[in-house]
């Protein structure tokens, strides 16, 4: 059967190293029902082992919850992701216990200092361009799912000798004590048992891991070359296991382990996905791609970056077909090399539930010549045998020409049929889906590097030996990035542009690319994957610099003389290429922007992204399914989240509540040098004097510097009352005031008042740097004490308003200057009291009670 040659097909297939041009090509489905060949082989030979499921949401996670045997991991509105093993899936579906599951096969194979001047990261390292302040990627997290990390190199230990990766994930492991749960595979080390030297994983038979790394975050330690985008982020390393069932769900699980551990350590992270799936619904609807949606929608601070592919050099391998009354088709080819063995016909077409009004039918084609159809199924409805495996046979009378299986599933709002035709009579047939009715579809197959199978472009009869010729749907190169994640809306997606035109390599040899690769440096490359996807997103987003580039390798490869024309002369950095590079510089630069805006999310990135992207004379009119929006210009892009922001301060003041520096940012939120918040920050001492401002996102913009000096000023005076005189300390230079007007004459440290009165009085002290201080006012007839806990006066200091809350019933209120003078008055004791038209310092405020008068001081800002 064909499932059992994919399965062997898989078991075969190793960590294999490219160093040019590598993304992982996962040729995944999902199926529903139990009695699939698959999932039959799958419970057989692994039927015990955990792994990971998503099913249906039907509204039973209750039930899902109370079972021992699994650990639910996610919820989103259309599944439940759980751990769980083959034999209980099947157990549960034949007790209804779950409706439906999702199951892929995977069968998968491995898919810059130049990009720094390319896309503008050098100004931003440097804090040059217009940026305040450089920006390396500091306190954010870059997590890779890749193959792993040669995490020894330099490149990845910072200047104090410790290792930059927080974790290290392996997914290849067997279970064991530091298996990381709820997601019970693989193994977990931490920072400090990498640094210890007890990790049990490293990059060992790859350097695709290492080299992504590298290009995302790698700080030039081993030779001051090949710096990456974000040089000062912290690393988190998944290393993927292709062989793995349900692969794509286990790059969900990572990115769900990023984002849990950058929330602990309060940091923002950004995912690395320089892997993917040719094959599949190129919508985003999948379960994976739903879970990472539902991750990147939670919280603030997440951004999943992926390669497009590296399949623009396939070919023709994607068909769309919209359906009428005419019978439209396109033809297939038998290939002897197919992976489902020789000869074989294999069709991957998905649709909206929506667009699925139609009828499909296979016919077998004579070809060349006659063009004569020698056999043809029956129609049948698209939504035929959900759930279950249709088996059909072409025959031309007796003559079977081929055997036929389909598998017709629901996978969300998506019907997905596989068409696989077996035991091919001639193989110079020409194999037809023929479709009539409304709505559309979208197919996918192909021989090269997916090894299927070819659909027919060129030697098409003319309409004259053909006729039906005319409703023939043709191939294209559209639609070919790889499906799940990347077809996202949320996720960016990354093409890829030649780097450089070559280099020196450590056999002393000037490398280039073989003469059939004619992308110039500045180009799209010939090999990186086009847009759109299925529901008709702009894909890629943005481009950026992957082929010819030179990155952090591992030492296993480094230390062998045989790698030596893969190396540059520096011996320390390896070449690699693809989109696989290209996507870790957009996740450097994304880091960088999250350092900036730490409250930034995929949207606001994307929408930046978008509107800074430089175009030139390669990209043409942006944006487009091959360059996206354009190329990615880093400083432009950081350029973009700066505000204007100015202080003022006199730059020498009197030192007290009253002498403040101003921030002129409203409606952002504010961080002056000493911890304040408000607008308007007390200067204390000498110094300077500065401020952050964040916006909405976070984004943060820095004041100038303002040097201030404080000028002596004496501590604030006393009053002591005896009857009608006032006294105070002696000081050199004393001045006695009534309601805010100076004394005539009263400059000693005593005062004699006449009453009756119901003035307020003060006495100053002024410094010889003409600093004057004053006392809190004294009012003989008030009777004044200050507040006790009957009484509740807040925010202080306020901007404009003070709330009053008192279990005493207030008659009326006055606001006093620190002179005395009465600079307010409010009548009927209201609990809200206004005083944003007062200019900014210190004020007393006093509270009239029935019986009592009551004090305080506050401070206007």
């Amino acid at each position: 059967m064909f499932i059992g040659k994919l399965l062997r097909q898989a078991v075969k297939i190793n960590k294999i190293l490219f160093i040019v041009g590598l993304i992982l090509i996962n040729s995944a489905q999902g199926f529903a029902q139990t009695d699939n060949f698959r999932f039959k082989k799958l419970v057989a030979e692994q039927g015990t082992v955990p792994m990971a499921f998503a099913v249906s949401n039907t509204g039973n996670l209750d039930a899902l919850l109370a079972v021992k045997e699994i650990s639910v991991k996610q919820v989103t509105k259309e599944w439940i992701y759980i751990q769980a093993n083959p034999n209980w899936i099947k157990e549960a579906m034949e007790s209804k216990l779950i409706k439906s599951f999702y199951l892929e096969f995977s069968a998968p194979k491995p898919l810059n200092d130049t990009s720094l001047v390319t896309h503008y990261v050098k100004p931003v390292h440097q804090g040059l361009g217009g940026l305040q302040t450089p920006f390396k990627g500091k306190d954010v997290i870059v997590a890779f799912v890749d193959q792993g990390l040669d995490y020894n190199h330099p490149d990845f230990i910072d200047a104090n000798g410790n290792t930059r990766v927080l974790y290290y994930w392996d997914h290849t492991l067997p279970v064991a004590a530091n298996t990381p749960q709820p997601y019970g595979y693989g193994q977990l080390w931490t920072a400090a048992e990498i640094q210890a030297g007890t990790c049990g994983s490293i990059e060992e038979s790859s350097a695709h891991g290492t080299s992504v790394a590298g290009a995302g975050v790698s700080d030039g330690s081993a030779t001051g070359r090949e710096t990456g985008m974000a040089p000062e982020a912290k690393i988190i390393v998944i290393e993927t296991n292709f062989n793995l069932p349900n692969w794509t769900l286990t790059v969900a699980d990572a990115c769900d382990f990023v984002f849990k551990k950058a929330e602990e350590l309060g940091l923002p992270a950004v995912v690395n996905l320089s892997v993917g799936s040719y094959l599949g619904s190129h919508d985003g609807t999948d379960p994976a791609a739903v879970l990472m949606d539902n991750l990147l929608d939670e919280k603030e601070g997440r951004i999943i970056v992926c390669a497009a592919g590296n399949s623009g050099a396939w070919g023709k391998y994607h068909v769309h077909g919209d359906v009428d009354a005419d019978t439209s088709f396109v033809w297939v080819k038998p290939n002897p090399g197919s992976q489902l063995g020789p000869n074989t016909v294999y069709l991957d077409l998905w649709t909206d539930l929506s667009d699925a009004g139609w009828n499909y039918a296979w016919a077998a084609n004579q070809g060349s010549g006659s063009f004569q159809e020698r056999a043809q199924t029956i129609y049948r409805a698209a939504n035929t045998g959900i759930g279950t495996v249709i088996r059909d046979t072409l025959w031309n009378g007796p003559n079977r020409i081929a055997t036929m299986e389909i598998y017709p599933e629901i996978v969300g709002p998506n019907l997905h049929l596989e068409f696989y035709l077996n035991n091919v009579d001639s193989t110079s047939y020409l194999y037809a889906l023929k479709t009539t009715g409304t709505g559309n579809y979208d197919a996918w197959s192909g021989s090269v590097s997916i090894a299927l199978n070819d659909m027919l472009t060129t030697g098409l009869p003319s309409a004259a030996v053909y006729p039906n010729i005319v409703n023939y749907n043709m191939a294209d190169t559209l639609q070919t990035i790889v499906s799940s994640w990347n077809c996202s809306p949320k996720v960016v997606t990354v093409g890829n542009i030649r780097n450089r035109f070559g280099h020196l390599d450590k056999n002393g040899n000037y490398y280039t690319p073989a003469p059939s690769y004619t992308s110039e440096v500045g180009e799209l490359s010939m090999n990186s994957s086009k847009g759109p996807t299925r529901s008709g997103h702009i894909k890629p987003d943005i481009s950026a610099c992957g082929d010819v580039s030179l990155s952090a390798g591992p030492f296993w490869l480094l230390n062998d003389p045989g790698w030596n024309a893969s190396m540059s002369d520096d011996g320390m950095h390896v070449r690699n290429g693809g989109t696989s590079m290209a996507s870790p510089v957009v996740a450097g630069i994304a880091a960088l922007y999250l350092e900036k805006c730490s409250k930034g999310n995929y949207q606001s990135f994307l929408d930046v992204l978008h509107s800074t992207a430089f175009t030139d004379a390669f990209t043409g009119t942006v944006p487009n399914n091959a360059y996206g929006y354009g190329k990615v210009h880093a400083l432009n892009l950081l350029l973009q989240s700066n505000f204007t922001t100015t202080i003022t301060a006199d730059a020498l003041f009197c030192p007290g509540d009253s002498a403040v520096s101003t921030a002129s940012v409203p409606g952002y939120s504010i961080e002056w040098m000493n911890g304040d918040s408000t607008l308007n920050s007390a200067l204390t001492a000498t110094g300077d004097v500065y401020f952050m401002a964040y916006d909405q996102n976070g984004c943060v913009s820095y004041s100038d510097t303002l040097p201030v000096v404080a000028l002596s000023a004496p501590p604030a005076p006393l009053i002591y009352v005896n009857g009608t005189l006032l006294s105070t300390d002696p000081y050199p230079d004393l001045q006695w005031y009534e309601n805010g007007a100076a004394i005539s004459g009263a400059n000693g440290t005593t005062y004699t008042i006449t009453l009756p009165t119901s003035s307020n009085f003060t006495v100053s002290r002024t410094s010889t740097d003409g600093c004057e201080v004053f006392s809190q006012p004294y009012n003989p007839s008030l009777g004044i004490e200050e507040l006790t806990n009957q009484i509740q006066v807040y925010p202080n200091p306020t901007s404009g308003s003070l709330t009053i809350d008192s279990s005493i019933p207030v008659s009326d209120i006055q606001v006093v200057d620190v002179q005395g003078r009465v600079v307010k008055s409010i009548a009927n004791g209201p609990h809200e009291v206004s005083i944003s038209e007062l200019e900014n310092g210190t004020y007393y405020l006093i509270i009239h009670t029935d019986v009592q008068y009551f004090q305080v001081k506050i401070v206007k800002n």
